[in-house]
Order: C-alpha cells, then sequence, then structure tokens
C-alpha cells in the first residue's frame, strides 16, 4: 500500500482524530456526569482549532487536509446539533423556524456551489468560523444557563455565513476552500 507521506502530518492526524472521537460522545452522553463528555467535547473543539492554524503554520495545507478538516467539522458540528436536540430541546424548540430557514439557506449554498465550482465546497470563512466558536461556547454554556437566544443568534451568523459564500461562488466561480471573506476576493 503506497502511503503519501504528505497526507500523514499532525494536522491530518487532529482532524482525523476528530471525526473518529465523534461516536465517543455518543457514548459519553449516557453517563450520570457530564464532566467526561464535556471534557471530550472540547478536546474535540481543540483539535477544530489546531488543525487548521498548523497546518497554515506549518505549510501543511493540502486538498485532503482541507477535506478532512471538513468532513470532521461537519461530524463534530452535527454532533452538537444533535446533542443540543436530546439535552437541551427546550433552548432549540423555539428556534426550530430559523434552523429550518437555515438549512434552506445551507443546501442552496451547496447547490452554487456545484453550480459554479462543479464540486460541493465547504469554505472556511471568517463568518463560517465565528459560527463555530459560537457553537461550541453555546452549547457548552447550555449545560449552565438557558441558551435559547444563543442559538437564534448562532443560526443568524451561519445563515449570513452561509449566504456571503452563495454570493462569493455565483459572483466569482471556483474559489480556494481558505477563502476569508468577499472582501478578500473584490482585493483580488
Amino acid at each position: 500500500m503506497n502511503i503519501n507521506r504528505e497526507l500523514i502530518n499532525i494536522p491530518n492526524t487532529l482532524s482525523m482524530i476528530r471525526l473518529l472521537g465523534v461516536p465517543l460522545l455518543f457514548w459519553l452522553v449516557r453517563f450520570d456526569t457530564s464532566a467526561w463528555f464535556i471534557g471530550w467535547f472540547i478536546f474535540l473543539g481543540l483539535t477544530d482549532y489546531l488543525d487548521g492554524m498548523l497546518a497554515r503554520r506549518w505549510n501543511q495545507t493540502s486538498e485532503f487536509g482541507a477535506m478532512m478538516d471538513a468532513i470532521g467539522d461537519v461530524a463534530y458540528y452535527l454532533a452538537a446539533a444533535w446533542f443540543l436536540i436530546y439535552l437541551f430541546p427546550e433552548y432549540l424548540a423555539p428556534n426550530i423556524p430559523y434552523i429550518i430557514f437555515l438549512l434552506v439557506i445551507f443546501a442552496v449554498s451547496l447547490m452554487v456551489a456545484k453550480l459554479k465550482a462543479g464540486s460541493l465546497k465547504f469554505v472556511h470563512t471568517h463568518l463560517s468560523r465565528l459560527s463555530g466558536v459560537l457553537v461550541f461556547f453555546g452549547f457548552l454554556a447550555s449545560f449552565y444557563m438557558d441558551t435559547t437566544w444563543v442559538i437564534r443568534a448562532v443560526v443568524l451568523v451561519y445563515t449570513l455565513a452561509f449566504i456571503e459564500i452563495c454570493a462569493m461562488f455565483w459572483i466569482y466561480g471556483n474559489i480556494d476552500s481558505d477563502t476569508r471573506s468577499i472582501l478578500h476576493l473584490r482585493k483580488k
């Protein structure tokens, strides 16, 4: 088996740990104490922060790494959404119409990416990164306070992120997954 050595690096390993670590959350949530669950959730969130930062700092970015990061992100943030439903339905229920709207905008962003870039692409803009940070801290805050309005704020920022991504693909076609904002594209 011929494995490309460039694909085996710390940033890609962190993305893989996040992806493979998500199922453990489903086991840990069953315990009476939430400490292990919260600790593992935080650890996986840190892998999300570190993988991209280290890849750029160490010049170890690649298409494979960007794909692994995106897959790990989807698994992690979908799991966070599921745990929000499972653990805190009372915070989520008032936000269902907004979440449905967000999912529609997300689907539209994927269709625009497919139409304009020829593939489904996840773009790591400043707004999408901010959304991830808000999900991370908002989910953790849900253990200690009512986060109904925090969830609404997260949905708003994600909606703005997906609208920006739609505009970026629509106007500029195939863009780099690490494009930070539409303003960065306008400067080129």
